[in-house]
């Protein structure tokens, strides 16, 4: 669509007398634009195959996240519904107990776990699932005492600290990644929904937001939006799709989200920004057809790094200094560049498992870990 013509709509718009939001505006483009298709070129990208790659455990069922013990031992979620322990390269067969029930279909099912930060001293972690069922559910946000369990471990004290409104009845899009911030403040993302883009752009909903609630649930004070009109008082930010990345660097939040078709990105987030979703994107539909005609808005947050076409990046770390994107689609992973708020994709520095990646940490043995995706998953470890 032209400038021109978006200046004829936005005069139009004015003389009738419509208040001109960027979401009205967005709507009414998208009720009169013709449906059309965008072309992107092919980025081809070199791997550095410096990396050594070694197992550490197989057998693992569609992992999604993990986290590492002071003691060694590894804790993985699984979707389905387990956090499975890894101990001296083996997969323990017995799981942790005291699991919440978990929705799993979709997208859906046990998704991130985060250690607290005094978690030496408190024993605490949160997980991240979708709950409910197949017409009623929602991203949920536990926090529980870790409590050793004969060889295994026990979830104690699971206590339900937010969980994202409204419901919803689709099994996509529910974001669920977490980080914590210095002051023991939680962060997680939702996702939109996957059927309800536009309310990403409302503050009356946690679709397409990263919420923020203290360790007991409680909203702080400094939240950006408490006491607005209409506001869910967690949310922190808003414009997202499906974040599935999120890290806290030297009190700065990093994250990356999926668009459709390309447009997926990387941001820094910042309290009370709107990083632009539907509204501004370079992704396009699955059905070929343009989301939107703006690739940014005034007043909206534009990408750190954009990736058209999609990567369907998974997780981030950093390492070293840098940041590690783990992808799905493009089976890699990426390293990007960092100085200020600047950030540079400087490309695909592994690709050689040709298997999908969910997630990547740097571990307490300064070596970079990864999840593989699927039913017969491992966890490896690289060393450069």
């Amino acid at each position: 669509m032209t400038d021109r013509l978006l200046e004829t709509i936005r005069t139009t718009m004015h003389s009738c007398a419509v208040q001109l939001t960027p979401l009205t505006l967005y709507r009414f483009i998208m009720l009169v634009a013709s449906l059309s298709l965008l072309s992107f070129s092919t980025i081809t990208q070199s791997s550095n195959n410096a990396y050594q790659v070694e197992t550490v455990a197989e057998g693992l069922n569609f992992p999604w996240a993990m986290d590492f013990l002071p003691n060694g031992d590894v804790l993985v979620t699984e979707r389905q519904g387990k956090v499975r322990v890894i101990r001296e390269g083996q997969v323990l067969k017995d799981d942790v107990k005291g699991v919440p029930t978990v929705y799993f279909a979709g997208q859906g099912g046990l998704l991130d776990i985060m250690l607290d930060r005094n978690f030496a001293q408190n024993r605490t972690l949160y997980l991240s699932f979708a709950h409910g069922d197949r017409n009623d559910n929602a991203c949920r946000l536990v926090s529980a005492k870790l409590a050793a369990n004969g060889n295994s471990y026990e979830l104690q004290d699971l206590t339900p600290i937010f969980t994202a409104q409204p419901s919803k009845s689709t099994a996509h899009h529910y974001g669920g990644r977490l980080a914590q911030l210095d002051d023991g403040s939680v962060l997680m993302t939702v996702g939109d929904g996957f059927n309800y883009r536009e309310q990403a752009q409302t503050l009356d909903n946690h679709f397409g937001k990263t919420i923020r609630v203290k360790a007991d649930g409680t909203v702080p004070m400094d939240n950006p939006f408490l006491g607005v009109e209409s506001a869910l008082p967690e949310i922190y930010s808003l414009g997202h799709r499906n974040q599935q990345a999120l890290l806290v660097e030297n009190q700065v939040i990093y994250q990356h989200e999926h668009g459709p078709q390309g447009g997926d990105e990387v941001n820094i987030i910042r309290a009370g920004a709107n990083y632009g979703w539907p509204i501004a994107t370079l992704g396009i539909d699955y059905t070929g057809a343009r989301i939107s005609p703006f690739s940014s808005y005034d007043g909206m947050e534009s990408a750190k790094v954009d990736w058209t076409p999609s990567i369907a990046p998974s997780s981030m770390t950093m390492h070293n200094g840098h940041l590690y994107v783990t992808t799905l689609a493009e089976q890699s992973i990426r390293k990007l560049h960092i100085e200020g708020d600047v950030i540079t994709d400087q490309g695909i520095v592994f690709d050689q498992l040709n298997e999908r990646l969910r997630d990547i940490a740097s571990a307490p043995d300064g070596h970079l870990y990864v999840l593989t995706d699927g039913s017969k998953a491992r966890l490896i470890r690289i060393v450069d």
